[in-house]
């Protein structure tokens, strides 16, 4: 198992193991402050990721900046590693922070920039 919080070191160059475990955040960049919106946490929509009972991820979890917005919790081989959360927001409180736990090799992060109209 990898420790701490992994990141991919080379975003122009990643490799096999970072693609099986980034999460993929698909949200607006801007967003009316107050309003709903849909953000979309993929995990191994770059490389498709393990989903068996040896193997498998977890979990994704939400956040903007520090503030946790929400989790999804997956079971080995019978869900696929996806979560859709509407949110909203009262201000900015720094970028959308995804992390995703894969029972073998840990947790991984990303975060996209997001603006607060």
């Amino acid at each position: 198992m990898l420790c701490g919080i992994n990141t991919p070191k080379d975003w122009e160059n990643l490799t096999d193991l970072d693609k099986k475990h980034v999460p993929v955040i698909e949200a607006p960049d801007r967003v009316k402050k107050d309003e709903p919106f849909t953000v979309k946490v993929t995990v191994g929509k770059l490389l498709a990721h393990p989903n068996e009972p040896a193997h498998f991820i977890e979990w994704v979890e939400l956040y903007c900046g520090d503030t946790y917005l929400g989790r999804a919790a997956f079971s080995a081989g019978m869900s696929y590693p996806e979560a859709v959360f509407v949110v909203k927001l009262t201000h900015a409180h720094g970028p959308l922070r995804a992390r995703e736990k894969c029972n073998l090799h840990g947790l991984w992060e990303v975060s996209k920039a997001i603006a607060i109209e």
